[in-house]
């Protein structure tokens, strides 16, 4: 691999004093919040005049709001969750006390407690196995996890204990008592209860989420946003993400005991205090004086939509077989509020079932995230940006073949090598430092790279 060629100096790294406090708006896998200052500098580099700036693959939206106080910020993403995200931090909604406050009493209201009652024989049964946990009991608890899903128990029954039979029974009666509309009001309950949340935490998440999708346009995303970052911090998950529930239960089919505190922890967490949290933390954020848009597309869709005033294009695609869409599709299910179908698994005896995570079947699959359609994507990417007249700053982890590391579906020979086709300029700059987190499943646990990020300047 070659050595990257400069390294930006370190001073330049300070950010300005007009610049907003940055902060994390869900857990994300591979955030650039720790690098949102070299990348300022280095499109600083490529585009002085400081002109709009695409951030192509935005994600949580770090680092479009660390620029949208210098430039007019264009954030560009396939899903649904990053455009809720980011239009909530680009396009602060001006929402007012007495709103806030409506809409929690609207959220919390008659149906809410409708629809608690109906989840009331599945909600009592995880309090008890939570409190048998506490006092050394697990087996229960794991059991309920490993079974916990309303849909999938209810679409293929699994053998289980009585007490979990008869509550999942109970509750399943109680919502198929429901009409259409409200039926469909339990959407996090019963794919995800249970599962990625406390029964409880899921009946609050849909009263919240239903409320919100009946707001005007201009509050949608912001009353959406908090609830976003409120289920990442309360996801009972390993890493907080959604890529797999927790497995509760080893090889040897014991309780694993160092998850056991974790899920008790998650399970309790207070979902209304810390919606109020967010809420408050998205109503604050500052208007700019600059013109931001949000975009909903495919990178070469957006690319092609442009015109020749952007001033630089920022891309940040994945670069591992780990496709994104699996670690956030539960987020992107909330914003889409769609009652999605679920992807399903071949088993031996019982033809299939659904997925253990309760993936949404249309996930979206990123090219470049398929070694054999990653070349491509990035010649398109390039190609496009090139059309546009426009300087690119790409962000992308090396991979040292000596190590354990996570294998890179491009190597940074091969990207260099594609950028050297289509831009007469190709610098690869190191960010600095920076060990990316591990990914928290054993399997894909990766040692790190202290030159774990390089930009690469493209003009």
């Amino acid at each position: 691999m070659n050595k990257p060629q400069l390294r930006l100096p370190i001073d330049e790294f300070v950010a300005a004093e007009s610049e907003p406090a940055l902060w994390r708006p869900i857990h994300y896998l591979g955030s650039k919040l720790r690098i949102v200052e070299p990348l300022r500098v280095a499109m600083d580099r490529v585009d002085p005049n400081r002109g709009p700036v695409c951030d192509l693959f935005a994600g949580s939206g770090t680092v479009s709001a660390s620029l949208a106080s210098s430039r007019d910020v264009i954030a560009v993403d396939i899903q649904e969750y990053s455009r809720v995200l980011c239009s909530a931090i680009l396009q602060p909604a001006n929402i007012s006390d007495l709103a806030a406050r409506n809409f929690v009493k609207q959220a919390f209201g008659l149906t809410y407690r409708e629809c608690l009652e109906a989840a009331s024989p599945l909600i009592e049964y995880e309090k008890k196995c939570l409190t048998a946990a506490k006092l050394g009991d697990a087996p229960p608890i794991c059991e309920l996890i490993d079974n916990a899903s309303v849909l999938a128990f209810h679409s293929n029954p699994q053998p289980v204990t009585d007490p979990l039979k008869r509550a999942h029974k109970q509750g399943f009666k109680r919502l198929g008592s429901f009409d259409k509309a409200r039926f469909r009001e339990t959407l996090m309950l019963r794919h995800f209860g249970g599962l990625y949340f406390s029964y409880l935490q899921a009946v609050q998440l849909d009263a919240l989420l239903t409320t919100a999708h009946r707001q005007e346009a201009s509050e949608r995303d912001c009353f959406l946003a908090a609830i976003v970052s409120t289920a990442s911090e309360i996801v009972n998950t390993v890493g907080k993400h959604f890529a797999q529930p927790i497995r509760p239960l080893g090889s040897d089919s014991k309780p694993k005991r160092h998850l056991i505190g974790k899920i008790l922890r998650d399970r309790e967490l207070d979902l209304a205090a810390l919606f109020s949290v967010w809420l408050e933390r998205y109503r604050a954020l500052p208007r700019t004086k600059h013109k931001h848009r949000v975009v909903r597309a495919d990178f070469a869709d957006a690319l092609a939509s442009l015109d020749s005033s952007v001033g630089v294009v920022y891309a940040d695609p994945p670069y591992t077989r780990d496709h994104y869409s699996r670690f956030y599709h539960v987020l992107e299910t909330m914003c889409m509020w769609d009652d999605p179908g679920i992807s399903t698994t071949r088993i031996r005896t019982d033809g299939e079932q659904y997925s253990r995570g309760m993936y949404r079947f249309d996930r979206h699959q990123s090219p470049f995230c398929i070694k054999s359609q990653a070349p491509a994507a990035f010649e398109r990417l390039f190609a496009l940006v090139r059309d546009l007249n426009a300087p690119l700053v790409l962000s992308y982890s090396p991979y040292a073949s000596s190590s354990n590391a996570r294998p890179r579906v491009l190597t940074v020979d091969q990207i260099l090598s594609l950028a050297r086709r289509y831009f007469s300029s190709v610098e690869a700059v190191s960010a600095g430092r920076i060990s990316h987190m591990k990914l928290n499943s054993s399997r894909f646990n990766a040692d790190p790279s202290f030159d774990a990020e390089l930009i690469f300047l493209c003009s």
